[in-house]
């Protein structure tokens, strides 16, 4: 399984054999990443593989220098379990 961005189309996936197995929707405006959307296949919960999404959101939120606001549920959950990420909330 790995990750990919997908920076163009604004998105981060999961995929496993070349198949899509999850999606991370986010926009950008005005210097601020917002995570509208996390979803993965019900075959592959449980697996950490939206939480590594997230994450993966995150670190390219630090490495452009940009803060990251939340309106999906699961993505604030995972801030709220990585207390380490809150320098980057807008």
């Amino acid at each position: 399984m790995e990750i990919v961005h997908v920076k163009d189309q604004n998105k981060w996936l999961a995929v496993n054999d070349e198949v899509q197995i999850g999606e991370l929707n986010y926009a950008i405006k005005d210097g601020i990443l917002t995570i509208n959307h996390t979803e993965v296949d019900g075959y592959y919960r449980g697996n950490k593989i939206a939480e590594d999404m997230v994450l993966a959101t995150a670190e390219f939120a630090r490495t452009e220098d940009m803060k990251i606001a939340l309106e999906c549920s699961f993505a604030e959950k995972v801030f709220e379990k990585h207390p380490k990420l809150k320098d980057i909330l807008a």
